[in-house]
């Protein structure tokens, strides 16, 4: 079989080259352009499924990804009411002092716990006199939740009492402590100006 193709190509190749029929190279040559696009082609269509198939396992990993973040989302939230004082910081009457105080919750709180909420009152108990205090709060160890920082400028007020809450961001896998950073204070008028924190619930999600 091998020499009889070799004897015709010979055959071909002598009347190409007699000038016979150069149309047979021509076909010859139009046939190998086409079976090298068609590998072409090919090989292309190979690149196009194996990207295809990678897409499709990078969207399921994503499709998976965003489907976890939107349950935790929908979780709810639910705000548990609590009252917990704290000694140190039942009656605070400081006069350009800046302590630091570190304070144990006496329970633990919640594993789902997400936030706590700290309470921060004022008693100006006379008509000309100062209640000053700046503070920052966050649990012991939560560099990644960040402070909570109160400031409070009260000023010849005549018996009157100030009260907010702020949430101070919690994260149950590290102590249950709590750290209030007094950055400044300024008191006169007697002893009926000071403050009071305390935790007043938490929230949990």
């Amino acid at each position: 079989m091998f020499v009889v193709l070799l004897s015709t190509l010979f055959a071909l190749s002598s009347s190409c080259s007699n000038g016979v029929d150069t149309e047979c190279w021509d076909d010859d040559l139009r046939i190998t352009k086409l079976e090298s696009l068609v590998e072409s082609l090919q090989s292309q269509v190979s690149d196009l499924n194996a990207a295809k198939i990678q897409t499709e396992a990078e969207l399921k990993v994503t499709q998976g990804i965003l489907k976890s973040a939107l349950a935790k989302c929908n979780k709810p939230w639910t705000l548990k009411r609590t009252n917990i004082m704290f000694p140190n910081l039942e009656k605070l009457a400081l006069h350009q002092d800046t302590p630091t105080y570190t304070e144990q919750m006496p329970v633990p709180l919640p594993n789902n716990t997400r936030a706590v909420i700290v309470q921060v009152y004022c008693n100006f108990g006379n008509t000309d006199g100062h209640a000053y205090l700046n503070v920052d709060i966050q649990q012991e160890g939560n560099e990644d939740g960040g402070v909570a920082s109160v400031e409070n400028t009260h000023f010849r007020v005549y018996a009157n009492t100030f009260y907010y809450e702020v949430m101070v961001p919690w994260d149950s896998t590290l102590e249950d402590r709590m750290v209030f950073t007094v950055r400044s204070s300024y008191k006169t008028g007697g002893d009926e100006n000071w403050y009071r924190l305390r935790v007043v619930g938490y929230i949990m999600a």
